[in-house]
């Protein structure tokens, strides 16, 4: 299972279970609408979490392939230099 499909997952169950309390207890219209707006926050919250948190990984992981393409480059480079100078 992918990451991608997890967050899914995990984001529809939390919205599904704070909908289904909701609509369960027995509050008032007001009481109703504020737990609602809440649980809205509160989960927009956590979307921009996790959605920083998976941005952050891909920055890391994008900088390391960099920083080993550019490794690989160098390497490759003082590779050949010496080839041109032992001829």
């Amino acid at each position: 299972m992918n990451a991608k499909n997890l967050m899914g997952g995990l984001l529809a169950g939390t919205a599904i279970g704070i909908a289904i309390g909701i609509l369960l207890a027995p509050d008032s219209g007001k009481k109703t609408t504020k737990k609602i707006v809440d649980g809205s926050r509160k989960l927009a919250d956590s979307i921009k979490d996790m959605v920083d948190d998976s941005i952050d990984s891909l920055k890391s992981k994008f900088n390391g392939g960099v920083d080993h393409a550019a490794r690989k480059g160098k390497e490759a480079i003082s590779n050949a230099s010496d080839k041109i100078k032992a001829h």
